[in-house]
């Protein structure tokens, strides 16, 4: 049987690791009798175990010369290969900017970009929202170093003092209690209804901005139930009150004079008539 016998230059290339096909190979290991090509389809060469580089995902549909090329059908048969890095054969775009290591944002499956987004969802930021369709590079500023996870590193230009709502602030407090990673301008990313509803129930729609009820600049702890034209506390006392007795929730009797902001979320922490959560 005729034997492709490989030189020297590919023994000097298996030593370097770059190969790792066998030196001696059949003809019939890759080809079929009775024709020289096509190749067959299932050949009794497996790539996977007669070589150190494994096919998987696309490269298991490539035709082996978009590999093994060679300016003779001798120098093809040697099988020989630039190297197995990734940009030994696909272009770097990148300008080794990311080093070598392209399978951290590519596959054998895709040379899809947005491989690199579904990894940043193991890190400690996922991309969510607007961080999602922004370039690698306005974050990663520098080869191999994270940046800052902080906010006001990148959204610095964006705190602006003169905006009531941020009155108190500075550009170090932590903007996500009030900012979503969907746009700069979405408020409010906690959601509020989970503490007290004002996008649903009796409060939607009743108030126009923080303000109305966080009268203290700064402070999104302490509220009022009666500023801005909300509720009155004559009227309050009224509905609560007849003449000395008053309405009782858990222990609670409502007090007709000093009543308090807090006291009204004690009895109805849902903001309707349903006291006590009832």
């Amino acid at each position: 049987m005729i034997r492709v016998k490989l030189s020297l230059l590919l023994f000097t290339v298996l030593l370097q690791g770059q190969s790792g096909i066998e030196i001696d190979r059949p003809c019939l290991d890759c080809h079929q009798s009775g024709t020289w090509y096509p190749l067959p389809e299932v050949s009794s060469f497996d790539h996977d175990v007669d070589t150190e580089f494994h096919l998987n995902g696309v490269h298991t549909t490539l035709n082996c010369a978009q590999c093994h090329s060679g300016a003779s059908i001798e120098a093809f048969h040697q099988f020989d290969v630039s190297g197995s890095e990734c940009s030994d054969c696909h272009q770097d775009v990148h300008q080794n900017f990311w080093g070598n290591r392209c399978e951290r944002c590519h596959s054998t499956h895709g040379w899809n970009p947005e491989m690199s987004y579904q990894a940043h969802d193991q890190t400690l930021f996922p991309l969510l929202g607007g961080h999602f369709s922004i370039e690698c590079y306005l974050c990663h500023t520098a080869s191999g170093q994270t940046p800052p996870l902080d906010c006001q590193k990148c959204h610095e230009a964006d705190f602006q003092a003169d905006i009531g709502a941020h009155a108190g602030l500075s550009a170090q407090n932590d903007c996500s209690t009030c900012h979503a990673p969907t746009t700069w301008d979405q408020i409010l990313a906690i959601n509020h209804d989970v503490f007290f509803p004002i996008y649903s129930g009796n409060h939607r729609g009743e108030w126009e901005s923080c303000a109305s009820c966080h009268q203290t600049p700064g402070e999104y702890h302490t509220f009022t139930c009666f500023g801005s034209g909300c509720h009155n506390v004559s009227r309050m006392n009224s509905e609560h009150c007849e003449e000395n007795n008053c309405e009782r929730c858990d222990g609670l009797t409502y007090p007709r004079t000093g009543v308090t902001a807090d006291d009204c979320f004690f009895c109805h922490p849902q903001g309707n008539e349903s006291k006590c959560g009832d």
